[in-house]
C-alpha cells in the first residue's frame, strides 16, 4: 500500500499540471501581438491589437454620436427609433472594446506609432468628416451606411490579420451586427444607393 506521502505529493503533482494545462489553454491573448505577417493589417506597420482595440472605441464612440444625430434629423418616428437602437448598439460595441483593453495592463499608445496608424486609417476613410452642421437627414443617413460599410471591413481585416484573438474573444458576431446595421439603415433610407 503506497504511504500518504506519495499520493498526496503525486495529487499535488497532478493537479498543478492540471492548473498550469488550463491557464494555458484560457489565457488572454497579449494585447502586444501583432498581425499575422502578410495580412492586410500588417501593411499598416507596427500596430499591435491593444492599438485595434483602442482604434475600435474610437470608432464606436463615432457611430454612436452619428446615430444619436441622425435621430435627431429624423422625421420618421420608425427612423428615430431605429437610429436609438443602432447608438444602444454602438455603446455596447464600444463596451466590449473597453472591457478587452481594461482586461490588460494599462498602457498609453505608443506616441510614435500610434498618430501614424490613425493616419493611415484615415486615408482608409475610417474617420472620414461627418456631414456638418445644416446637413439633411439623408446626407447623415448615407454617410452612416458607408461608415457601417467601412467598419465592417475594418473588422474583417482585424479578423483576418488576429485570427487567435477575434476567435478566443468571439468578436465574430460584431462583423454581423455592423452588417445587420447597413441593412437596417437601407430598408430606413430605400433612396440611398
Amino acid at each position: 500500500m503506497p504511504q500518504p506521502e506519495i499520493i498526496l505529493g503525486s495529487s499535488f503533482v497532478v493537479l498543478a499540471a492540471a492548473l498550469v494545462a488550463y491557464r494555458f489553454l484560457h489565457r488572454p491573448v497579449s494585447l502586444d501581438g501583432r498581425p499575422v505577417p502578410g495580412s492586410a493589417l500588417a501593411r499598416y506597420g507596427d500596430v499591435h491589437l491593444r492599438d485595434l482595440y483602442r482604434l475600435a472605441v474610437l470608432l464606436e464612440e463615432d457611430g454612436i454620436a452619428l446615430y444619436l444625430k441622425l435621430a435627431e434629423l429624423a422625421q420618421d418616428p420608425a427612423a428615430r427609433k431605429l437610429c436609438a437602437q443602432l447608438a444602444e448598439e454602438e455603446g455596447r460595441h464600444r463596451r466590449t472594446f473597453e472591457a478587452k483593453l481594461k482586461d490588460w495592463r494599462q498602457l498609453p499608445p505608443n506616441r510614435i506609432t500610434w498618430p501614424e496608424f490613425l493616419e493611415k486609417v484615415k486615408l482608409e476613410g475610417l474617420f472620414a468628416n461627418p456631414p456638418g452642421h445644416g446637413a439633411t437627414e439623408t446626407e447623415v443617413a448615407a454617410f452612416a451606411i458607408g461608415q457601417e460599410r467601412r467598419t465592417m471591413q475594418f473588422y474583417r481585416m482585424f479578423e483576418n490579420s488576429f485570427p487567435e484573438a477575434w476567435r478566443r474573444d468571439m468578436l465574430r458576431e460584431l462583423v454581423e451586427e455592423e452588417m445587420s446595421h447597413e441593412a437596417r439603415l437601407r430598408r430606413t433610407y430605400p433612396a440611398i444607393v
